[in-house]
């Protein structure tokens, strides 16, 4: 490969680091991100209450109903579910075909896999919802920290702080026959407010900035990574499923 090639495939790189900054993309994958923790709390909520509220009341004969109401209402919210990966982060999530009569509809709330794949991901839900919510706060805050660094970093009370000093020891040997070599260095992060300890002028704190806005560069691509994951998860569940009947009825 020439150096031409060469300088031509390191500026499009770069072009594709920097530029998730303005691809629409982006923001439509941090906006399913946000809606992951508190659409997971509500699923979980509902199925949680409504699941034991039905198998408390099998015994009167109404849990029966129940059960049948909650399926149904699985089946309306796996379509949101389904709208919502498709809409935001383009996922390919085609549905089964629609029931021919009611009493099909009725065998399939039971005995079709489709509400029972997309029940077991409205609830995984919540449990994702709690590690996305925790991926993006952390990385919003990070970066919002650094990049305003000019703004505080006179203030201990505002930043990045660790508790404990924290000490790493990177360490490279090499060995040959009876003699080696050691190569090691001690890099140490001390407690406190990290960046009034290592940012006491304005220049530093303009360094700091710019570091920010590449950890948030990097912390975009992170949720774009995250978004593509959960996208190919809701293929892999909501594949098949039953189409939303609050749909059906209103295109007829």
């Amino acid at each position: 490969m020439s150096a031409s090639e060469l300088a031509g495939d390191f500026r499009r790189t770069c072009r594709w680091f920097v530029g998730v900054v303005v691809r629409k993309q982006t923001y439509y994958s941090l906006l399913y991100l946000s809606l992951a923790f508190p659409l997971g709390l509500a699923y979980f909520v509902f199925l949680v209450a409504g699941g034991i509220t039905s198998a408390a009341l099998v015994v009167l004969l109404v849990g029966i109903p129940m059960l049948l109401t909650m399926q149904f209402v699985v089946i309306e919210l796996t379509a949101l579910e389904r709208w919502l990966a498709s809409s935001l982060l383009d996922a390919e999530i085609p549905t089964s075909a629609p029931p021919e009569d009611l009493r099909k509809r009725a065998w399939r709330l039971v005995f079709d896999l489709g509400p029972w794949r997309g029940l077991v991901f409205l609830f995984s839900r919540f449990f994702i919802g709690i590690g996305t919510f925790v991926v993006v706060v952390t990385g919003l805050s990070v970066t919002f920290t650094l990049v305003t660094a000019p703004l505080h970093y006179q203030n201990e009370q505002i930043g990045i702080h660790v508790l404990n000093p924290i000490e790493v020891v990177p360490e490279i040997a090499y060995q040959h026959d009876e003699w080696a070599v050691d190569v090691s260095s001690t890099i140490t992060v001390a407690g406190g407010e990290v960046i009034s300890n290592y940012a006491d002028s304005l220049g530093d704190a303009l360094v700091v900035s710019i570091v920010g806005v590449v950890v948030g560069i990097v912390v975009l691509h992170l949720f774009n990574g995250l978004a593509w994951l959960q996208a190919r998860y809701a293929e892999l569940l909501l594949r098949r499923t039953q189409p939303s009947v609050i749909s059906e009825l209103r295109s007829k």
